[in-house]
């Protein structure tokens, strides 16, 4: 089954973590704007410089469907544990058009769950994710 023809838009948001992907309707929080911070060099003839940061902010996405036991709602889980250290890796989000091309792409680096709200179905088997928030460390787009 093509995950674009149970969506009415023209495109969909495809996740990549943990070796599975999953597909979203909507996506918050990704920005592509530069952030610069002065930085002044000391010495006799001090200079300001602008430097670009990281980006602030965390990732949402909303409206995805899992298998009930899938290995991204195991390292949600895993990542809310707080005995254990956040288990962080990367993660590939797509923008994919209604054929399931990938027009957009964004590697989030050092990527973890920050919050995730998620319910079995009753009556699609699988899990419905409300809303997965996450955090990274930067990321890399590539255009298609």
């Amino acid at each position: 089954m093509n995950p674009a023809e149970n969506s009415p838009s023209p495109f969909h948001f495809e996740l990549s973590a943990n070796g599975e992907q999953t597909t979203f309707k909507e996506v918050a929080g990704m920005v592509t704007e530069v952030v610069l911070k002065n930085s002044l060099k000391q010495g006799e003839n001090p200079f300001r410089y602008r430097i670009p940061s990281l980006p602030k902010g965390n990732l949402e996405l909303k409206g995805g469907t899992t298998q009930a036991n899938s290995k991204l709602m195991q390292w949600c889980s895993a990542c809310q544990n707080p005995e254990e250290p956040t288990p962080k890796s990367n993660a590939t989000l797509r923008i994919k058009d209604a054929q399931g091309k990938s027009l957009v792409e964004w590697t989030l680096h050092r990527a973890h769950a920050v919050n995730n709200k998620a319910a079995n179905a009753k009556e699609h088997p699988g899990t419905q994710i409300e809303s997965l928030e996450l955090g990274y460390s930067f990321y890399s787009l590539t255009k298609k």
